[in-house]
């Protein structure tokens, strides 16, 4: 009995068993352990097997339910918090990624800004474009041996397209002479630049000579648009080449009707210099003699020869004297008979010209040319002490050193780059500098070919001589300095070339020798006396030209560093196609 009347009650309401309130099971298979009303009792369908009339739930639905049931609220804020963390781990190591890419490409245009500075009044995009086409025409100092002409093309044809816009980059260009000058079969020519400033001008001249030189390289090539693949005529798949070449492992082919040409032909873009207003004299002559090289390469020789006598005629006409009195303008001789001095430009073109006549064959005008030319270039003055040296751009080698190549990239950055001040228009006689032994020295290399070749081989090779002993003096004089870089290579290559020919003379005359030592064994057995005297001559001979070319040898070796021709590697780079 309980001690508090009334404590033995039940605190819960009894259950009431009316047939109001039917009871409700758990597995609904029977009406047992009835414990609340229908209303409030939940449904659990998982507790009981499905009923035969009931339809089976799809297999996707099922393993959702099944697999819901046994992810927790713990169980999912844990695998959000490691999926949100791994999201920021990775989105955080992209970012890092693209930023260190972006700093890389910023370090290296800063690089090539620094060897080939361009206009600073430029837009960033203009002289991105320019840069690049120039380190791209120069791959072994960007650490490549192929350049890639279809992206000079490329680069250069957004750029003139920016330079020549008068709302843009153009503004300030004029129009010539009521729209131009019209060329047939060339179209629109040059403008008026007379207005802008002297950077920029320099600027338009050197995307206009990198377009030329792209157009030479692409000529004859086309461009698939939707592929974005140029290679020459003779890989396009069309119905004017039906048996096309095969294109390198892992290119497709280019389809002739996707195609057009890769550049404008050399000559819109020559012309183009030529007919400018605002370029200086040095640059025509320039455009000039690049463009009559080219036609002589194409077999051109009458269009060729009417070019050198317009250079001439730009170089008389820009020159500070009379030039009748300095060079015979139509054979291209210089006088030096008087104390008048030609202009650079005008030496430059003669020699360009006596050029022309030895590759085709005209040496006795080609000698008299070059003959005059080394004379005016040997009567030239002295340069003052104060001169400065052309500028050439350069940057310290770092080597294998890690550290130094990190210094030289944070100087790089940090260093302003300085345009270079504009070079000479050439109109005023050159002064006698260091470097212009170099050019005497090609000069004679010249004229002992063409005395070996005509008429006297021990002159000929006499002057080969001079030349290789001028070359050689005068590297060693440049010293190592990377500021004189561009002038010594420019005498190894004078240096290469002379003893390359001194080598051929050589052998030549060995051979010669070799021969009329055998004829005049054979004939002395016929002979009734002095035949041993002959062939003892023909062996003295013989064993001179060979003591010589033990001697070169030795020289040549000697001179490995400079004389080594790397050219052959220049047109193949590792992991790169043939054609891009």
């Amino acid at each position: 009995m309980p001690r508090i009347p009334g404590s033995g009650r039940l605190l819960r309401p009894p259950i009431l068993r009316s047939a109001r309130y039917p009871s409700r099971s758990f597995t609904q298979q029977s009406r047992r352990q009835v414990i609340s009303p229908p209303l409030g009792r939940p449904q659990l369908p998982f507790l009981t097997s499905p009923a035969g009339s009931r339809p089976l739930p799809p297999l996707s639905l099922h393993l959702r339910q099944h697999f819901a049931r046994l992810v927790s609220t713990e169980s999912r804020d844990y695998y959000r918090r490691r999926i949100s963390n791994g999201l920021k781990i990775g989105l955080s190591f992209y970012a890092m990624l693209v930023l260190f890419q972006v700093i890389k490409l910023g370090v290296y245009q800063e690089d090539i800004e620094h060897k080939w500075p361009t206009p600073p009044e430029w837009s960033w995009k203009s002289r991105w474009c320019l840069r690049s086409a120039q380190a791209l025409q120069h791959p072994e100092q960007i650490g490549k041996l192929m350049t890639n002409w279809p992206m000079v093309a490329g680069y250069l044809k957004d750029l003139l397209e920016r330079l020549e816009d008068p709302e843009g980059e153009g503004k300030g260009i004029m129009e010539q002479e009521d729209g131009g000058f019209l060329v047939e079969g060339v179209g629109k020519m040059g403008y008026d630049v007379s207005a802008k400033s002297e950077p920029w001008r320099r600027g338009y001249f050197q995307a206009l000579m990198g377009a030329a030189k792209a157009a030479e390289s692409l000529e004859g090539w086309l461009t698939d648009r939707k592929q974005r693949i140029s290679a020459p005529a003779e890989y396009v798949v069309g119905p004017s080449n039906p048996r096309p070449r095969p294109m390198p492992a892992g290119q497709q082919a280019p389809l002739e009707e996707n195609c057009e040409a890769a550049s404008p032909s050399p000559e819109s873009f020559y012309m183009k210099i030529l007919t400018t207003r605002g370029f200086d004299t040095r640059q025509k002559v320039e455009a000039a003699l690049s463009y009559a090289d080219w036609l002589d390469y194409k077999g051109l020789k009458s269009t060729s020869r009417d070019m050198y006598s317009w250079a001439m005629d730009i170089a008389a006409a820009g020159s500070s004297v009379d030039a009748t009195k300095v060079v015979d303008v139509k054979t291209g001789v210089l006088k030096n008979d008087s104390k008048l001095l030609p202009s650079e430009n005008i030496i430059r073109v003669s020699t360009a010209l006596a050029v022309h006549h030895a590759k085709q064959g005209d040496l006795p005008n080609a000698l008299s040319i070059f003959t005059s030319v080394l004379k005016a270039r040997r009567s030239l003055p002295a340069a003052s002490s104060d001169s400065a040296l052309p500028f050439f751009p350069s940057r310290a080698p770092s080597g294998n050193d890690p550290f130094r190549a990190l210094f030289n990239s944070l100087k790089t950055v940090l260093v302003p780059v300085e345009y270079p001040p504009p070079l000479p228009s050439g109109d005023e006689p050159p002064q006698r500098t260091p470097t212009s032994v170099c050019d005497e020295a090609g000069l004679m290399t010249y004229i002992g070919e063409i005395i070996y070749a005509s008429s006297s081989k021990e002159g000929g090779l006499a002057w080969t001589r001079d030349a290789v002993d001028l070359a050689e003096a005068t590297i060693f004089e440049l010293g190592t300095s990377e500021e004189l870089r561009e002038p010594r290579d420019r005498c190894a290559d004078c240096l290469r070339v002379g003893i390359g020919n001194w080598k051929t003379m050589v052998s030549q005359l060995i051979k010669q020798a070799e021969k009329d030592e055998q004829e005049t064994i054979e004939k002395a057995k016929k002979a009734w006396y002095g035949g041993q005297k002959q062939i003892e001559a023909k062996t003295l001979e013989r064993k001179r030209w060979e003591a010589e070319r033990l001697i070169l040898d030795d020289r040549t070796r000697r001179l490995r560093d400079f004389v080594d021709d790397d050219t052959a590697l220049k047109g193949i780079a590792p992991n790169s196609s043939l054609f891009t």
